[in-house]
């Protein structure tokens, strides 16, 4: 019977170990995704059966909105105070989720005058437009070699659901058509907040794992490709 020598063992034992870090890992974000999920619809569950509220601007729902995207904001704002290598790109998310966090709070805005969450969101445009200049030599590259990470597809896929998906599922001709005569608005907003709230829940899990990655590359420098831009800064 032949047996394994004790360098085969030794070479071993890291696979055996890697893999079963992977699938620990794997585990743990299934696991996350799962409470997210449940989450958005315990959300609007609350939100119909405990407050009353119906899913409007003063629900929980609404709230939690402008929390998960307020909270990828700051991820990526701290990001961009620490990694001179990608701040360019960084602070393009890190203004992106700011400009989408005030739009949220636009029935407080409005209060000043109708509208009036334009104005804050054309400062923090501009603002972003200006920072993203300074560092533009830190956009291109670390997009396109960040765009393939993980993190990166959850970010897309929320920002695909919010911005498009929600829009376009949550019309109120599709619903009318659905229901016809028993067409209720209230239903069609139902759906959309939800769709959306899913969105944003993505949004901030995928924030949430670029911290990972980042994580991942101060310890492995040599695998990131963006590391020469440092030096041209």
């Amino acid at each position: 019977m032949s047996t394994i020598s004790d360098s085969h063992i030794d070479v071993l034992e890291p696979a055996l170990l890697e893999t079963r870090r992977k699938l620990r890992s794997v585990a743990i974000e299934f696991l996350a995704l799962t409470g997210l999920l449940v989450g958005v619809v315990l959300a609007v569950m609350i939100d119909l059966k405990l407050l009353k509220t119906s899913v409007s601007e003063a629900s929980l729902t609404e709230a939690l909105q402008a929390v998960l995207v307020l909270a990828s904001a700051l991820i990526f704002i701290w990001r961009a105070m620490r990694e001179v290598e990608a701040r360019g790109y960084l602070i393009g998310l890190a203004t992106l989720f700011t400009c989408m966090f005030i739009r949220e709070n636009d029935a407080y805005l409005d209060q000043v005058y109708h509208g009036f969450w334009a104005v804050p969101v054309g400062i923090a445009a501009v603002a972003g437009a200006v920072l993203i200049g300074r560092y533009k030599a830190t956009l291109v590259e670390p997009l396109t070699s960040q765009i393939e990470e993980r993190h990166s597809t959850f970010m897309f896929m929320g920002l695909l659901i919010v911005l498009v998906f929600s829009r376009l599922f949550g019309t109120g001709a599709l619903w009318q058509a659905a229901m016809g005569a028993e067409y209720n608005a209230t239903f069609k907003t139902i759906v959309q907040e939800g769709l959306e709230l899913l969105g944003y829940a993505l949004i901030v899990f995928g924030s949430v794992l670029s911290l990972t990655y980042c994580r991942f590359e101060r310890r492995h420098p040599e695998a990131n490709p963006t590391n020469g831009i440092a030096a041209s800064i």
